[in-house]
């Protein structure tokens, strides 16, 4: 059994890359033109806007580590859960651990287009506090999941459900990456909900969602007089489709970028 040429662009970036601290890795599982959106932020080109941004990152973490738990693998789009881990240079050696979820779209046999979210609300408790979370367990064999065919149907079952805020205030099927703090159903009466982008790969699949709503609340550190502000959160995630039905999301939300977004000027 080889590992196919879609999981091996992913371990580049996972391990190549990212665990291995080596931007020359990008070169070969990256288009110059790689645009990443994140926290509600375009990282546009690879040399100029992305390759400083991560630098940035992994010098602040010179030790960072990237465990995978799960991987979604398609002929054109791949994704994974993952935890970033390790050491920050910036806060007396404080460990930190925190989750998240990647999404890629592939062009030309390389990465082209990324959608990513992280809980940097749990890496900044961390910091803070010097309580190191737990790392959960990875996948036992991450890069041999199979290769499978977008599904249309499946697509639209994923639709349906994520396109749905009552969906979201049932827990019983989510996962959320979050160790400590509020959920973000616990912090935001969802409206509307776009989908910014969405593959599958056979009955499984993953997700980028911006959430528009109201802010209700969860934020200790914020004044209670900013419930009600408009808000939006940004979501990332996989999903699994059972007997066509949606049974399992792993999702993350971008729970910093709503805290700072609250204390922005209005």
């Amino acid at each position: 059994m080889t590992i196919g040429p879609s999981a091996r662009l992913l371990r580049g970036f996972a391990v190549d890359f990212l665990t291995c601290h080596n931007p020359a890795a990008v070169e070969a599982i990256m288009e110059p033109d790689y645009a990443l959106s994140i926290s509600g932020v375009l990282i546009a080109g690879r040399d100029d806007a992305y390759l400083p941004a991560t630098a940035a990152q992994l010098d602040q973490f010179p030790g960072l580590c990237v465990t995978v738990h799960d991987t979604v693998i398609g002929p054109d789009a791949v994704a994974m859960r993952f935890t970033e881990h390790g050491v920050s240079n910036r806060h007396n050696g404080r460990l930190s651990t925190w989750g998240g979820v990647t999404l890629f779209r592939i062009k030309n046999g390389r990465l082209h287009q990324g959608w990513a979210e992280e809980d940097y609300f749990a890496r900044k408790r961390q910091l803070a506090h010097g309580t190191c979370d737990v790392v959960q367990s990875p996948h036992p064999a991450p890069w041999d999941a199979p290769c499978e065919a977008p599904n249309d149907e499946v697509e639209a079952i994923a639709r349906g459900f994520l396109n749905n805020p009552a969906n979201w205030a049932d827990a019983s099927h989510i996962d959320e990456i979050s160790a400590e703090g509020p959920r973000f159903a616990d912090l935001v009466v969802v409206a509307e909900i776009t989908v910014d982008h969405l593959f599958s790969a056979g009955n499984r699949g993953a997700f980028h969602l911006s959430c528009t709503g109201k802010y209700k609340g969860g934020f200790p550190d914020l004044d209670p007089a900013l419930v009600g502000q408009s808000v939006i959160l940004r979501l990332a995630g996989l999903f699994d489709v059972t007997d066509g039905a949606v049974s399992r999301i792993q999702v993350c939300a971008d729970r910093l970028g709503l805290n700072r977004s609250l204390m922005e000027p209005k």
